[in-house]
């Protein structure tokens, strides 16, 4: 099933009057109540006949169209689609969110409060790692 025909979370029965409730609208404000012979008449109708095709494919999707280019054994003629990729966009810095989260800038030199420049990254753990640890 691609898409249901209703939602069950919008659906409700007044057992009162004997009928079938549906909520329906962008913030559930309409409500229509129906017989349960109508409800079941209304869900039914979208059900498809036997071997009836509900999604078609036509032009390039078409499985004729592909079977055809298979058979000719020619590349297609019809430009192919080419997705471009996403431009990299770099995240704030960690010195940066140090010094919005903490309020304390991590690059200021503690003794002469100097700009410090980074010269280099450690990152294998076996050598930042506490050696108590086991």
């Amino acid at each position: 099933m691609i898409r249901p025909i209703l939602s069950l979370k919008r659906l409700s029965i007044d057992k009162a009057e004997g009928k079938v409730c549906y909520q329906f609208g962008k913030d559930r404000s309409e409500l229509e109540q129906m017989d349960y012979l109508e409800f079941i008449a209304r869900v039914t109708s979208h059900i498809p006949d036997k071997g009836q095709v509900m999604i078609r494919y036509c032009g390039l999707y078409a499985n004729a169209h592909r079977g055809k280019i298979n058979k000719t054994g020619v590349s297609p003629s019809y430009p192919l689609i080419i997705e471009e990729e996403e431009r990299f966009v770099p995240s704030k810095g960690w010195a940066e969110m140090i010094r919005k989260g903490y309020e304390v800038d991590p690059l200021l030199c503690p003794s002469c409060r100097g700009q410090m420049s980074i010269i280099a990254f450690i990152e294998d753990h076996k050598v930042w790692a506490c050696p108590k640890v086991t």
